[in-house]
């Protein structure tokens, strides 16, 4: 089946107030491992296309792919989001269903703001904090540590035609650009990345994320506070700083930490 590309990511601004990964990190971590995979537990046929085929609403098919990932790998279960499920979060950024004027993409971190402040499927996320894109190790521990990260890529016509030829995206010269996309990370090895976009798993090299991935999310849920076996804050955050951060930012206390 041959996809026409939809795009839907609109510019982000990295001057934006925002939480820093690097920051709230615990020290002293060891290196992440190679590799690490949250994507294989989940069945192909699970991830859906979710309307990102007819309408620009990757940046929330982006969170439902997120929800559908985390349920396999943490709890073991099917979460079924709808389409319209995905259509009725893509509305609250002015899309409306039958008027292709109004199908004018999102910022990602618009909707990681809305998902955190009213939820999504009854579920809000409880913080958001952006990795430094440039920085292998710093993607690689967020994806290790916290599961599928939610990232901000440029597509290009050679991207689109290697999709399109269950081919790997790797970089080729002088490629048009089409826009702005939003996928999932959720895997990687020495050789590349794995994402989730537009009903897959895409393969991506390390040489195309440095070009064309723009900006990354690790997006925080409460497994991520806490150690489920014991009870006690968990490794791999530095939580008093997130804590700190997260209050002098929003002016209220992170929620649901220990």
């Amino acid at each position: 089946m041959i996809i026409t590309f939809r795009g839907g990511r609109l510019p982000d601004d990295p001057d934006r107030p925002h939480l820093k990964l690097t920051r709230v990190l615990a020290r002293g971590l060891p290196a992440p491992p190679v590799p690490a995979d949250w994507l294989s537990p989940v069945p192909a046929d699970a991830w859906g296309m979710l309307g990102n085929d007819e309408v620009g609403d990757c940046t929330c098919a982006g969170v439902a792919h997120k929800r559908i990932g985390d349920a396999y790998v943490n709890q073991g279960r099917h979460l079924d989001i709808s389409t319209a499920d995905v259509l009725k979060l893509y509305t609250h950024f002015g899309y409306r269903p039958g008027d292709p004027s109004t199908d004018q993409g999102a910022v990602c971190q618009d909707v990681l703001a809305y998902w955190h402040r009213y939820g999504f499927r009854g579920e809000r996320n409880l913080g958001y904090a952006r990795i430094d894109v440039g920085d292998h190790r710093e993607l690689k521990q967020a994806i290790h540590l916290f599961g599928q990260v939610y990232v901000g890529v440029t597509i290009t016509q050679s991207a689109e035609d290697q999709f399109n030829g269950d081919e790997v995206w790797d970089v080729t010269r002088r490629s048009p650009v089409l826009g702005g996309h939003c996928i999932s990370l959720g895997a990687y090895n020495e050789h590349g990345l794995d994402a989730v976009t537009r009903g897959r798993v895409q393969r991506l090299t390390w040489r195309w994320w440095d070009v064309y991935g723009d900006e990354a999310w690790v997006v925080f849920n409460p497994r991520d506070f806490l150690d489920p076996k014991t009870g006690r804050d968990r490794d791999g955050l530095d939580l008093a700083t997130l804590r700190a951060d997260y209050t002098a930012l929003t002016g209220s206390p992170l929620p649901l930490a220990a």
